[in-house]
C-alpha cells in the first residue's frame, strides 16, 4: 500500500475508534460543564474576552495544542479574520492581514499593518516572528486599529503572543513528534525554584527538522520547503517581596532552510525562448516540482533579551517598565526567475535588524475612574544588501526575444551591491482609561501621540555595459539616494460599553496610525523613494454574550474602516513600486460561537463577512480597467473556521479527538488584481486523535494537516523577466504523524 492509502486507512480505523468511544460514553448528569475563559491583557489589565470591548480571538497554549497548532502561520486556521501568507522567503516575505487589510510585498522599508508582539516586546517585520510556537501561554489576535496602547504599525490589528513564565514549583514537560517527509520535533521545557519564593527559572527549547516538500525536475537531491530550526528562550523570575516582580528574557532562534520556490501557472510568449536553451515551462500544477538552478536558502539567527518590571505601588496603583533589545541577521538566496535556465545568479539577500524599546507604565483606580498613562521610546535601525547578476544564459535570452547582441550580458555583470540603510527612532506617550458611568455603564477613552522619525539612504553598485538599450534601462546604474522624513500623529479610541452579567454590549471609534517610510528598492529613483503615512478611521459595534450556565457564548462584531494613503507595494515582474491608494474601505461582519452540548464534548466556530475594496486607487490594471471598487488582494467575502473536540473516559484513561476546519473564498492576489492571479476558494482541515492517562502525565496522539490534500494556490505572481508568464507558490501538502508528550 502507499503512504496515502496507508494514511486513508489509518483515518478510517481512529474514526471508528472515535465513534465507538462517544456511542460508549456513560456521562455524569451532575457533572459541571463550563466553557474555559481565556485571561487576556488586551488592555494593559487582566479581563477575560468577554469583559474586552473589543474585537479579539484568543487561546491559551493547551488550547492551540490541541488543536495542533504549532506554527505561528498555523493560527491562520483558528482565526476567520486573520490571512497569513509566505512568498519568496519566510523571514523576508511573511506577510499577516487581518479583515483584509495587510502589508504586500518583501520591501524592507515597508513595515506592517499588523503588529506581532511577544511577550510585550514588539517585533519589527512579521518574518522575524514566524516560525514555531514556543512554551506558549496564549495568543491573543486583536482586529481593527489597536493604536492607542499596542502603539504605531497596528493600523489593521495585533497578535500578542505570551509565554509560560517561571514558576516556584518544579513542573515541565516533554515531547517528540515523527511525521511524513521523514520529519521530527522535539520540545521541552522545566521550571521551578532557585531561591524559594524569591527566584524562580524556566529554560524551553525545540528543534524541527524535515525534508522538503517541493523537489526539483532535474536535481533528483535537492529539496525545498524542508525545517531545519532550532528555538531556546531562558527566563528569570525575581520577586524580592510580594509587591515586585522582576521577569527577565532571553531568547534565541537559528533557522537554516531551503525555502522558497515557485513554478509555472501560465506560459506566456516569453516561454518560447525559455524552452529554446533547455527551460522547462509547462509543468503539471500541485505535483510540488519545481526548476531551479541553484538551491534556495533561508537563513536566520534573530535573539533578544527583555526585563519587565511590575511593581505594586499601592492596592490600586502600580507600575510597569519593560526595556528590550533585539538583533536579527537574515539571508536569502532565492532562484527568482522560476525556470532552470540561468537568466539570473541568486539575490544573496542579506538583511540586519536591530531593535530597541523602552515602555513604562502607571496604572491606578481612584473610585470610578481606572486610568493607565504611559510612555514608549523606540530606535529600529534595519540595513539591506543584495545583489542580482545576470546568469549564463541571460544575453542569450535577449537575444531570442529582442536580437540585441548577447555581448551585450556577460556572465557575473549586474548589479553587485543594492545597499539600503534605514535608522528610525521615534517616541510617544499614551493614555487609556476606563470610566464607570453608572453600574451597568462603562466609557473607554483612550489617546496616543506618537513621533516618528527616518534616515534612508541607498547606493547601488553596477557595472552594466548596456545602458544605451532601452529595454534595460531599470538595470542600469541608478543614483544614491538619502532623505529624512519625520511625523507626528494622534491615535486613540472611544466606545460606549453596557456591561451584562456575563459579556457586554459595546459601540465606538478608534484611529490608527502606520508610519510612512522609505521605499528599499533599486527602482526608488524613478518609482519614489518615500511613501506617507497610513490612518484609518474605525467605527465598530460589538455583542459579547454568555448562556448562564457557561455552556455558550457568542461574539460577534460589525465594522466599518476607513484607511486614508493606503501603503502598497506592487511588483511588475522587474522592480517593485511602494506607493499610497488614496483609500481603501473595509466593513464586514464577524461571529464567534462557542459550545458545549455535553459533557467533553465543544464545537467552536467562527465566520467573517467582509467587503474590503479600493475606494480611490491612482493605478490600473493591465487591461486599463480602473482599481477602484474592487476587493484588495487577500480579502474573499467570506472566510469561516470550525472546530470540533470530545474528550471521554476510556478505561483508566481519557481518549480526546478533534477536527478543524478553515475555509477561505475566492481572492485575488496581486495588488494590480490581474485575472492571473485569482485564487479560488479552499478548505484546509486538520484533524489530532488521541490518549493521555488519567493524571494528564502522559499524552499519544496521531495528526494530520491538510487530511483531504487541499490544492490552493497562495500567491501568484508576474513571473520575473518573462512578460505575460505567471507563476504561483503553492498551498502545503498533507502532513501527517504521532506525537508522544509527558508532562509533570
Amino acid at each position: 500500500m502507499t503512504a496515502t492509502s496507508n494514511f486513508r486507512a489509518l483515518l478510517a480505523l481512529l474514526s471508528g475508534f472515535l465513534i465507538a468511544i462517544y456511542h460508549d460514553a456513560s456521562l455524569a448528569a451532575d457533572e459541571v460543564r463550563i466553557l474555559e475563559e481565556v485571561v487576556v491583557t488586551a488592555t494593559r489589565r487582566n479581563q477575560t474576552v468577554s469583559q474586552v470591548p473589543l474585537a479579539i480571538t484568543a487561546f491559551t497554549g493547551n488550547q492551540l495544542q490541541a488543536r495542533g497548532i504549532s506554527d505561528m502561520q498555523d493560527l491562520a486556521r483558528v482565526s476567520s479574520s486573520l490571512v497569513i501568507t509566505t512568498s519568496t522567503s519566510e523571514t523576508t516575505g511573511t506577510e499577516v492581514r487581518i479583515r483584509g487589510i495587510g502589508t504586500s510585498g518583501n520591501n524592507p522599508g515597508l513595515e506592517p499593518s499588523v503588529g506581532i508582539f511577544v511577550d510585550n516586546v514588539y517585533r519589527s517585520r512579521s518574518g522575524l516572528a514566524a516560525g514555531d510556537l514556543l512554551d506558549i501561554a496564549s495568543v491573543e489576535i486583536l482586529r481593527g486599529p489597536q493604536g492607542t496602547l499596542f502603539g504605531r504599525n497596528t493600523s489593521a490589528g495585533t497578535i500578542s503572543i505570551n509565554t509560560l513564565k517561571p514558576e516556584f514549583e518544579w513542573g515541565g514537560y516533554g515531547e517528540g513528534t515523527v511525521q511524513n517527509y521523514n520529519g521530527y520535533q522535539i520540545s521541552a521545557g522545566v521550571t521551578g525554584p532557585l531561591v524559594d519564593d524569591a527566584l524562580a527559572f524556566r529554560l524551553a527549547a525545540s528543534f524541527n527538522d524535515r525534508d522538503g516538500y517541493v523537489s526539483d525536475r532535474l536535481v533528483s537531491s535537492r529539496e525545498l520547503y524542508d525545517r531545519n530550526r532550532a528555538n531556546v528562550r531562558g527566563q528569570l523570575l525575581w520577586r524580592p517581596d510580594e509587591d515586585v516582580d522582576v521577569r527577565l528574557i532571553v531568547d534565541y532562534k537559528h533557522k537554516e532552510e531551503h525555502c522558497c520556490a515557485a513554478d509555472y501557472t501560465i506560459a506566456g510568449p516569453t516561454a518560447a525562448a525559455i524552452e529554446a536553451l533547455g527551460g522547462i515551462v509547462k509543468t503539471a500544477p500541485f505535483d510540488y516540482k519545481a526548476q531551479q538552478t541553484f538551491d534556495s536558502q533561508d537563513e536566520l539567527d534573530d535573539w533578544g533579551v527583555s526585563l519587565e518590571t511590575n511593581w505594586a505601588i499601592e492596592e490600586d496603583l502600580s507600575l510597569t517598565w519593560i526595556g528590550a533589545y533585539r538583533d536579527s541577521d537574515a539571508f536569502a538566496n532565492v532562484d527568482t526567475d522560476t525556470s532552470n535556465i540561468d537568466l539570473v545568479k541568486g539575490t544573496n539577500w542579506d538583511q540586519n535588524d536591530h531593535f530597541m524599546s523602552q515602555e513604562v507604565r502607571l496604572k491606578g483606580v481612584s473610585g470610578r475612574f481606572d486610568w493607565l498613562v504611559g510612555a514608549y521610546y523606540y530606535t529600529d535601525d534595519i540595513d539591506v544588501d543584495w545583489q542580482l547578476l545576470y546568469g549564463a544564459d541571460f544575453g542569450a535570452y535577449f537575444n531570442l526575444l529582442l536580437g540585441v547582441p548577447a555581448a551585450l550580458f556577460p556572465e557575473g555583470v549586474g548589479d553587485q551591491s543594492r545597499y539600503f540603510k534605514q535608522d528610525g527612532e521615534g517616541w510617544a506617550v499614551f493614555t487609556h482609561n476606563i470610566v464607570e458611568l453608572t453600574d451597568n455603564y462603562d466609557l473607554v477613552v483612550g489617546f496616543r501621540w506618537s513621533e516618528d522619525n527616518k534616515d534612508a539612504t541607498a547606493k547601488v553598485v553596477n557595472n552594466a555595459v548596456h545602458c544605451t538599450v532601452a529595454p534595460f534601462i531599470p538595470f542600469c546604474p541608478v543614483p544614491d539616494l538619502k532623505e529624512s522624513r519625520g511625523e507626528d500623529e494622534p491615535s486613540g479610541t472611544l466606545k460606549l460599553v453596557r456591561n451584562l452579567d456575563i459579556g457586554n454590549i459595546y459601540v465606538g471609534y478608534s484611529k490608527g496610525y502606520k508610519a510612512g517610510g522609505f521605499n528599499l528598492d533599486r527602482d526608488a529613483a524613478t518609482t519614489g523613494f518615500e511613501f506617507d503615512p497610513e490612518t484609518v478611521d474605525s467605527y465598530e459595534a460589538g455583542l459579547k454574550w454568555s448562556a448562564p450556565d457557561r455552556t455558550f457564548e457568542a461574539n460577534t462584531a460589525i465594522f466599518y474602516s476607513e484607511f486614508q494613503n493606503y501603503q502598497i507595494n506592487e511588483f511588475n515582474g522587474v522592480s517593485f513600486a511602494t506607493t499610497n491608494a488614496a483609500q481603501v474601505n473595509s466593513t464586514g461582519a464577524e461571529l464567534e460561537l462557542s459550545w458545549l452540548p455535553l459533557t467533553g464534548l465543544l464545537v467552536d466556530a467562527g465566520v467573517t463577512w467582509s467587503n474590503t475594496q479600493y475606494d480611490d486607487h491612482p493605478v490600473s490594471n493591465k487591461l486599463g480597467q480602473t482599481l477602484d471598487g474592487k476587493r484588495v488582494p487577500f480579502a474573499p467575502e467570506w472566510a469561516a473556521t470550525g472546530s470540533i473536540s470530545y474528550e471521554m473516559p476510556v478505561g483508566r484513561y481519557t481518549g480526546f479527538g478533534v477536527i478543524n476546519a478553515s475555509y477561505m473564498g475566492d481572492h485575488n492576489s496581486n495588488e494590480t488584481l490581474e485575472p492571473e492571479a485569482e485564487v479560488g476558494s479552499f478548505t484546509i482541515v486538520n484533524a489530532r486523535l488521541g490518549l493521555r492517562t488519567a493524571d494528564a502525565n502522559w499524552e499519544i496522539s496521531v495528526w494530520g494537516k491538510n487530511i483531504f490534500e487541499e490544492d490552493y494556490n497562495v500567491i501568484a505572481f508576474n513571473t520575473v523577466l518573462q512578460a505575460g508568464s505567471w507563476s504561483a507558490f503553492r498551498g502545503e501538502p498533507r502532513m501527517y504523524g504521532a506525537s508522544l508528550r509527558y508532562s509533570f
